[in-house]
């Protein structure tokens, strides 16, 4: 090992730790722990950039300097430091998610965690070796240690991979002449190619990934998202969505979004709510430098119901035509942001995972409002996700949403509301098999659906309760008509 140092893995050459750290420096500050600090000390390094006291930990040193334990469990207080390098450790732990989940408890509220994983590398034992991390892995597993993703940036090239495979593999088969030639090999490669390639964003040698650890603040302030503009990338698209709703949705896209789970969009009509969450993602800093993948699932019948012709549609469209082709041309700059789902929800089962932000905007029957909740509530993410019913306080004929959502309230935390329409709910707890209905609204009595409503009244006050009583009353009068 040189000055500076650069490692060499046998024949194979790597930049220096400093190098592979100058990306990412910025990151480092204040008093910063070394997490697996290993022996290439860039103590001197760290102090040079902006770091202002360096602890080093490790599980076993001969340095007196070093703290000992485990990456797992660290003898540190919450908050104890203001930023935490991890680099090449993860993959040698037992417990990745503890070890995680520890550094993301001993950086301080708006602090920094630096850490870097292999991808693309044999197998090396420092004792063990247990895994490899994608990009989307390495973000995945910090977003579940409750942090958000900065950026994930690549470090060395091709040449590493390529040349330490190949030297490995020649040490396990076994051969003077192979090892030979692959030495020579490797090492002309890794010497000539001792740099990071950029351009390797998902298949590089190791990635590195910076994390940020949230400052708490309540989910939707309502300065957080009633002060903004509209989006203008929904300003010329016709929407039956109030100018504070666009703001909401492109406020959870933007701010609150983490990647954990699916972004749900029911009921798109002609693209203003695809458009504010859309927008939102696209600026998400979380998402920044991740390549974009169709992480909004949207869903619609795409046809022209009578009263909207003269409104929304010209004199000239009947009802029944479809209006996909105009949705399409209104999100075309998003298109790749988007997972189109055409026709009746009910044909769609959900396989798509866990759901972070599930908007609602086509639980028009009870019918369907039952098989979305039963579709889509098991795979909500409790802590994290948000479920926008968009009818709750629209109109005196939705009292099935209120059922539902008082139904399942133990389980959901009410959190805002736009004034009009659209109501957000966090979920809280994890909704148990053996509660969920299949059926949740159709399987209650009379006499339980009354209740649930009346709760539901009594959560509001003024214009809004009298919205949800006159929504009972209405129900009431449909259920003795059928």
């Amino acid at each position: 090992m040189t000055s500076q140092n650069a490692t060499r893995v046998g024949p194979v050459h790597f930049q220096s730790l400093e190098e592979e750290l100058r990306p990412v420096i910025l990151y480092l500050s204040g008093h910063m722990l070394n997490a697996g600090c290993g022996s290439r000390d860039v103590t001197p390094y760290l102090l040079a950039n902006g770091v202002t006291g360096v602890t080093k930990y490790d599980i076993a040193s001969e340095d007196a300097e070093v703290v000992v334990g485990p990456l797992e469990s660290m003898p540190f207080a919450d908050g104890a430091f203001d930023s935490v390098l991890c680099n090449a450790v993860l993959e040698h732990v037992a417990d990745a998610e503890g070890s995680m989940h520890e550094m993301a408890r001993v950086v301080r509220p708006g602090g920094h965690v630096v850490v870097a994983v292999p991808f693309l590398q044999p197998f090396h034992a420092c004792p063990g070796d247990f895994r490899r991390y994608t990009a989307d892995g390495l973000c995945a597993l910090g977003h579940r240690a409750g942090l958000e993703v900065v950026c994930v940036l690549p470090v060395h090239s091709i040449a590493q991979t390529l040349g330490w495979i190949l030297w490995e593999y020649a040490q396990e088969k076994g051969g003077r002449v192979r090892r030979a030639l692959a030495w020579a090999a490797a090492y002309a490669a890794t010497r000539l190619s001792n740099r990071t390639d950029t351009a390797l964003v998902r298949n590089a040698n190791t990635f590195q990934a910076v994390f940020r650890r949230p400052i708490r603040k309540p989910l939707t302030p309502a300065s957080a998202w009633r002060r903004r503009a509209v989006p203008v990338a929904c300003a010329r698209v016709p929407t039956m969505l109030m100018p504070g709703e666009l703001r909401l949705l492109h406020y959870l896209a933007e701010e609150r979004y983490t990647g954990e789970g699916a972004i749900v969009d029911a009921g798109c009509f002609l693209g203003g709510s695809t458009l504010a969450l859309a927008d939102g993602l696209r600026r998400n800093l979380r998402r920044r430098g991740v390549e974009e993948e169709k992480l909004i699932r949207s869903y619609d019948r795409f046809e022209i119901e009578g009263w909207t012709v003269g409104s929304f549609f010209p004199e000239s469209a009947r009802a029944g035509e479809s209006f996909r082709p105009l949705f399409d041309r209104n999100i075309e700059p998003y298109a790749g942001l988007v997972d189109v789902h055409p026709g009746d929800v009910r044909l769609w089962p959900w396989e798509g995972g866990p759901v972070e932000i599930l908007f609602i905007d086509l639980a028009k029957h009870w019918t369907v409002c039952d098989w979305v909740t039963w579709q889509f509530f098991p795979h909500l993410i409790p802590g994290k996700s948000v479920v926008i019913q968009q009818d709750y306080l629209y109109h005196h004929w939705v009292a099935w949403i209120h059922v539902t959502m008082e139904f399942y309230s133990e389980y959901f935390e009410y959190v805002c509301d736009t004034g009009s329409n659209s109501v957000v709910f966090l979920n809280t707890r994890r909704i148990p098999e053996e509660f969920l209905r299949e059926k949740t609204v159709e399987s209650l009595t009379t006499a339980e659906k009354v209740e649930l409503m009346d709760r539901a009244a009594a959560r509001f006050k003024g214009r809004k309760a009298k919205l949800l009583r006159s929504a009972k009353q209405h129900f009431l009068e449909m259920l003795e008509e059928s």
